[in-house]
């Protein structure tokens, strides 16, 4: 092994111990998708961000049903088409594009087909007073007449209220996964500092979690389009739990001081922190680390032999 912290025990160890996160994270995720399905975080969200933009709206003046537009709108085969089997099954996901073609439909219900800018300004222009026929009439102000520049203005409408709530929704997810990552660090013990212990006195497992880093960091694509590779989401193999079973876990001798007590802490503190930061966020350190072992090795495994002289 050579010199310095290229190829040396401390890097095995940092690489090591990104790779335990990396693992701890990817389960971490998986359990906050788990929950989204659950509890319909989703399509929740998205129903919030629709509420917000098309309730207050009613069918005719007399009307008393305010959310007349918002029901036409679920209501739409457009959007009924990606609800689930039952009509409380709201949709998840939805692209700007099936937003304002329902909303244009529903605002033309005598233009069934094609439609011309004018049918849409008229059809509008005949909603009831409303904030949906407010907005849409200053949506399409800035169209100069053109339907599919009014098409594109109802689109950015619809997604600067979906950065707004998806931020909202971000910050959720946040809480959720700091909370899940510290459950999850708690009941598998995954102390930061018994880690890095446990993998500095122990060559062998030391190796074998570099082997098993080496195999994920290895699954990286082709950069595309700065996407995030999808092996930093892949679900963790039976041999890297296997692996990550032998350093965390609470095989280990429970703390006996106030003293060991803090550094359990501690670890589990560092733990916390660094599962929260995400799959994605350890699978491109981990893959940085491994260059800079690979390139330390190189040299080592390239240098060619030098020739003996023949006998004789």
């Amino acid at each position: 092994m050579g010199n310095g912290l290229l190829g040396s025990s401390t890097l095995e160890v940092l690489i090591g111990l990104i790779f335990v996160y990396l693992l701890l994270a990817i389960i971490c995720t998986t359990l906050n998708e788990w929950i989204a399905g659950i509890f319909k975080t989703r399509a929740g969200t998205l129903k919030h961000a629709i509420v917000q933009l098309l309730d207050q709206q009613g069918g005719t003046q007399d009307s008393a049903d305010r959310n007349w537009f918002l029901q036409q709108f679920y209501a739409h085969p457009l959007i009924e088409g990606m609800s689930g089997p039952r009509k409380t099954e709201l949709p998840a996901y939805l692209s700007a594009r099936t937003f304002a073609t329902a909303v244009m439909d529903i605002a033309t219900p005598q233009k069934p087909g094609v439609i011309t800018f004018a049918d849409l300004e008229t059809g509008i222009n005949n909603l009831p007073a409303g904030d949906v026929k407010t907005t849409l009439l200053a949506v399409i102000q800035t169209s100069n007449n053109n339907l599919l520049q009014a098409q594109k203005n109802i689109e950015a409408w619809f997604n600067d209220t979906m950065d707004r709530v998806s931020g909202w929704y971000k910050r959720t997810t946040q809480i959720w996964t700091v909370v899940i990552a510290a459950v999850l660090v708690l009941c598998a013990n995954a102390d930061t500092l018994q880690i890095a212990r446990t993998l500095w006195t122990d060559p062998t497992l030391r190796a074998e979690l570099v082997e098993q880093a080496k195999s994920r960091a290895a699954q990286t694509p082709a950069p595309a389009g700065g996407n995030v590779p999808s092996a930093a989401n892949q679900p963790a193999t039976q041999g890297e739990l296997d692996e990550l079973g032998q350093v965390v876990g609470w095989s280990h001798q429970p703390p006996a001081t106030k003293g060991q007590w803090a550094d359990h802490i501690l670890g589990w503190i560092l733990s916390i922190v660094a599962v929260s930061l995400g799959a994605p966020f350890w699978f491109d350190l981990l893959n940085k680390f491994m260059r800079i072992r690979n390139g330390g090795d190189a040299p080592e495994e390239t240098t060619p032999s030098v020739p003996q002289p023949a006998a004789g």
